[in-house]
């Protein structure tokens, strides 16, 4: 067998190979973290201390990204693609930040995004019974599901809320619904 031979069959079966992605558990949340996973699996059991923190850490942009707090003055770390609205809105063009990057040598020179709003994730409440209250019996999906929409819409008056103070959230439509404040 030749040499180049033998490279073509490595490649064509790592090209072929699937390559396992192992997933560990799907989505946890923080108000059913499963603490006797973490510990049987990996040694350690999270306090509810510790699963406040890294909850009222978490924030969610405006523009739909995420990222967490990492000081205690406000900075936050997320991914280049969600802050690069932000990025070229403070951009002109005499400062192409996007290309030459910023930097601010005193906290007074920090530039801040003018349109940004972050959501910290304050509580989460299952709220499933009282959103699928609004199913009847004899209903369809389609009726079931309008229903259930409908009261999500008039949540926060469900949960004796301000509005904008609270979102509901089908999580696995049809399963559990959650209220985010």
């Amino acid at each position: 067998m030749t040499r180049r031979r033998l490279y073509r069959m490595i490649l064509a079966i790592l090209l072929l190979t699937p390559l396992a992605a192992l997933a560990d558990e799907g989505m946890w949340l923080f108000n059913s973290f499963p603490k006797p996973i973490v510990q049987q699996r990996y040694g350690f059991t999270p306090s509810d201390a510790w699963l406040d923190h890294i909850r009222l850490a978490s924030v969610r942009f405006n523009n739909g990204g995420s990222g967490s707090f990492v000081g205690p003055d406000g900075l936050v770390m997320t991914n280049h693609h969600v802050g690069s609205d932000c990025v070229h809105e403070l951009g002109s063009a005499a400062h192409d930040y996007m290309t030459d990057g910023y930097y601010a040598p005193a906290r007074e020179q920090e530039a801040r995004c003018p349109n940004l709003e972050l959501d910290v994730l304050m509580s989460i409440e299952d709220v499933t019974t009282a959103v699928n209250t609004s199913v009847k019996p004899g209903m369809d999906a389609a009726a079931s599901y309008a229903a259930q929409r409908s009261l999500i819409g008039v949540g926060h008056r469900l949960l004796r809320r301000r509005p904008g103070q609270l979102h509901l959230s089908p999580l696995r439509p049809g399963h559990r619904f959650l209220s985010r404040l």
